[in-house]
């Protein structure tokens, strides 16, 4: 589990990051456009579970979004090697970076919701959908 919270964080603030620009990154911040949409609506989804199904529903709703846009987030992320520094992101991308850190924080206190659920076997089934997905 932390090691796919490590991961959507780290994939989310990359992503905010690289949503905030244009120009250059155009093609990426229209990918990430939409990763950021639904990662949100994720994050709100999580929020609002009240039961092992809703907490499932929720990831698993994600995972279907993610089988669309992960391919392309890998592909944008051969095509710029840059983004991949996390520490030394384009200047262009710096203050983004901010913001996108504030927000990986949301999300990472988002599990703390799925938790209390981690032994109902459809939850179980959908973080290792989600962490299938995003190790390919």
């Amino acid at each position: 589990m932390r090691h796919g919270v490590v991961a959507m964080v780290g994939v989310l603030v990359v992503a905010l990051v690289v949503s905030a620009c244009a120009g250059k990154y155009a093609d990426v911040k229209k990918v990430n456009g939409r990763f950021v949409k639904v990662t949100e609506a994720y994050i709100s989804d999580l929020d609002g579970a009240d039961s092992a199904k809703d907490v499932a529903k929720a990831m698993n709703s994600y995972a279907d979004e993610m089988e669309k846009i992960w391919p392309q987030m890998q592909k944008l992320n051969e095509k710029y090697p840059e983004l991949r520094d996390q520490e030394n992101p384009p200047k262009e991308l710096v203050e983004s970076k901010k913001q996108a850190e504030a927000t990986g924080m949301k999300m990472a206190a988002t599990f703390m919701k799925i938790m209390p659920y981690m032994n109902d076997p459809a939850v179980r089934k959908a973080q290792e959908r989600q962490g299938e997905i995003m190790t390919q």
